[in-house]
């Protein structure tokens, strides 16, 4: 199965006080549904994976993959500290339905190069397509578009990549370019602010965060119906609010998707966190009708 199109990559809903919230969970996941995504993802950055409990990241994947039921391609994020726990994630996610699994190199203490390949290769053996997530710094640890080219070439299975390094779209040309056939495509990220311009460098897809994916699902429909123009112009009355999903990340994603009423809290772990201030939300709000025409008529901003 070829993965292509807008991957959304699902939150993790909390109450107030933090808790995993199981009914936005299903609301986000019909949400996503109801905008024809193209696949989901969990967990990853943008599901906040760094605050939730080994036992809570395998319940996000039952409880995704149950709810999902093979409508589309589930991604799961099994990036870990160390080799062994991946391993673990990994075959966890397997045995429920993975259709494909994704992950950064270690993320806490950094490997070395060699281990970094070791690690792809673990994972690769266990017999579903594997993605590297090249995320930047400080928790990423990226690669090259020549070593990721080489690890498409010489591990089986590893077939794509999520570049969020920058320069991102110099560097899916440049993956593309040496990784050839071995690539089956490399996918954005970055809240999808730099889609249509990936799209045009050849990349498969995109895997954005929140509350705007009913409107970036259209303008990737719209480009690969050959409807360049329409998709641009859409993608230009959505970058203010992308500017502002940038700038804060699950905050900006949480809210937005609660002012929706697809979550019941935009309450967010990550401890590192900025909270939108009264400023940014009515800025939020200003900006909003540029795009309220695209969005689904069942899921208002209110």
């Amino acid at each position: 199965m070829a993965l292509a199109g807008i991957f959304q990559i699902l939150h993790t809903p909390f109450t107030d006080d933090g808790t995993i919230d199981w009914q936005s969970f299903a609301n986000q996941i019909d949400y996503c549904m109801a905008a024809k995504v193209h696949g989901l993802v969990l967990p990853a950055m943008a599901s906040e994976f760094f605050t939730l409990s080994d036992e809570e990241r395998y319940d996000v994947v039952e409880f995704a993959s149950t709810a999902i039921d093979g409508r589309v391609p589930l991604v799961v994020g099994v990036q870990a500290i160390t080799l062994h726990l991946a391993l673990k994630f990994a075959e966890h996610a397997i045995a429920h339905k993975a259709d494909a699994l994704m992950a950064m190199p270690p993320y806490l203490r950094k490997a070395a190069k060699p281990d970094v390949e070791a690690y792809y290769k673990a994972l690769a053996s266990l017999g579903v397509p594997l993605m590297i997530q090249n995320a930047p710094a400080p928790v990423g640890t990226p690669l090259g578009p020549a070593e990721l080219a080489s690890l498409l070439e010489t591990v089986p299975n590893l077939c794509y990549i999520k570049e969020e390094t920058p320069p991102i779209l110099q560097r899916i040309t440049k993956i593309l370019d040496l990784a050839g056939p071995h690539c089956d495509g490399v996918f954005g990220g970055a809240n999808g602010i730099y889609l249509v311009d990936e799209l045009e460098r050849g990349a498969c897809g995109n895997m954005p965060a929140g509350g705007l994916v009913d409107v970036q699902v259209k303008i990737y429909d719209m480009y690969t119906a050959g409807q360049k123009a329409a998709a641009e112009a859409l993608n230009h009355r959505l970058l203010p609010l992308l500017n502002y999903a940038a700038m804060y990340g699950a905050s900006f994603h949480k809210f937005v998707l609660w002012r929706r009423g697809v979550l019941n809290s935009p309450h967010v772990r990550d401890p590192q966190r900025t909270d939108l201030d009264t400023g940014d939300i009515r800025a939020i709000e200003h900006l909003w009708p540029l795009i309220a025409d695209e969005c689904l008529p069942r899921y208002p901003y209110r």
